[in-house]
């Protein structure tokens, strides 16, 4: 078995890089092999990663979306390119993950995978493959892109054109329905419940789709005794430690609530710590005591504060399937979330609470009332469900199903 991996980026340790590395193993194991396509970048890349594209194709590509809305539809000559090296792998399975981002040529790369008859599997970290440009639709309160994106709303735009002179998102969508849409044999993966009802509104609702939810990596998120930040940063032993973890937290992650959650709790009960704080946004946060922000922490040190906190506040607006949820279940702290998307999927019921999306009476009143009881045995039992290497096997599962 021959399988290849499109994605925009990677990372070996990253969830995808996991998975990809497990992958390769297996395909080694019967004979064949995995790759790994990525977006051209000046980064250091890995000694085996195919890239598509250079500064200049990448560059023009990215410069149409971020002027005009319009992608998929440039890097041509870039994307020849790749088809002939796919020529020479012949693969059997090309798994796609982000590959809406400026580098590939969609028309190309569908006619490619017809013609050969390759059996594409595709999982959907967001949406933008079933719209004209956003990843979320939902935060946009958007409903166009279950027939036809016309115009975006303003004034809620996240992942949009940089320099907008006009917005064409109308004419990618009709693309990536003429494109995406013709593509035989696909299969979809959504990690969410949520993002697979999303796809049986849209476009795709044809394919055959399936859920495979990410895991986590139980040897790594767990609980572990004798572990306490608390003397490390003076955390007096009576207050509840409320924990938030971002890649970075800004406006679409909650940021605005976790501000007003630091100005209005209580300093003598509660110490806020909030990892992924944007450096704009660390002196705000000077004034109030009883807040911790750091910029970015090693991994250790993050399964320490899971361990050590009492409450995992995660006020995420838009969200297909927040694993971060499960990280701090899995080391035994439950979780206080808006009720976003696939966030409800990524939390125990039985101890943790969803609220309103938007609704911070409602966030600040779960927080302050909070039933601690029984809670953290039921985090631990309720996260084991979602590991990371039962993802893997179920997608090799869907490998084999599909030769």
């Amino acid at each position: 078995m021959k399988v290849v991996y499109i994605h925009s980026s990677y990372r070996p340790n990253d969830l995808i890089g996991n998975w990809f590395e497990e992958t390769k193993k297996y395909c080694k194991s019967t004979g064949g092999d995995a790759y790994f396509v990525i977006k051209f970048t000046h980064k250091e890349i890995q000694p085996n990663d195919i890239v598509v594209g250079g500064s200049v194709s990448c560059g023009i590509h990215a410069r149409m979306f971020h002027y005009l809305g319009l992608q998929d539809m440039f890097s041509y000559l870039a994307t020849r390119k790749l088809l002939k090296q796919l020529d020479e792998i012949k693969p059997d399975i090309i798994h796609c993950h982000v590959i809406n981002d400026c580098f590939l040529h969609m028309e190309l790369f569908t006619d490619y995978v017809n013609k050969r008859n390759i059996n594409v599997v595709w999982t959907f970290h967001d949406a933008r493959v079933l719209t004209g440009r956003c990843p979320n639709p939902g935060y946009e309160d958007c409903l166009q892109w279950k027939n036809e994106c016309k115009c975006c709303p303003e004034g809620k735009r996240f992942l949009g054109p940089e320099h907008e002179i006009i917005n064409l998102s109308h004419w990618v969508h009709r693309y990536r329905k003429h494109t995406i849409g013709r593509i035989k044999h696909l299969t979809i993966v959504t990690p969410s419940k949520w993002m697979a009802r999303l796809v049986s509104e849209s476009y795709l609702k044809q394919n055959h789709c399936i859920v495979i939810n990410n895991g986590i990596n139980h040897k790594v998120f767990r609980k572990l005794q004798g572990i306490d930040v608390r003397k490390k940063y003076k955390i007096a032993s009576d207050k509840k430690i409320l924990l938030s973890v971002g890649n970075p937290i800004w406006e679409l992650k909650g940021e605005e609530f976790l501000y007003r959650l630091a100005k209005e709790l209580a300093n003598n009960q509660y110490t806020m710590v909030i990892v992924g704080c944007r450096h704009c946004n660390i002196e705000k946060y000077k004034p109030f005591k009883h807040v911790l922000t750091f910029p970015l922490i090693d991994r250790d040190e993050l399964v320490a504060f899971y361990n050590t906190a009492d409450l995992f506040i995660n006020p995420t607006l838009a969200d297909n399937f927040p694993t971060v949820n499960l990280e701090a279940q899995a080391c035994g702290c439950p979780v206080v979330a808006f009720d976003s998307d696939g966030t409800p999927e990524t939390i125990d019921p039985k101890c943790g609470k969803v609220v309103p999306r938007k609704n911070y009476e409602a966030l600040k009143h779960a927080i302050l009332n909070f039933n601690y009881d029984g809670a953290r045995e039921a985090a631990i039992s309720f996260a084991s469900q979602f590991d990371q290497q039962k993802c893997i096997e179920q997608y090799i599962k869907l490998y084999k199903e599909l030769l």
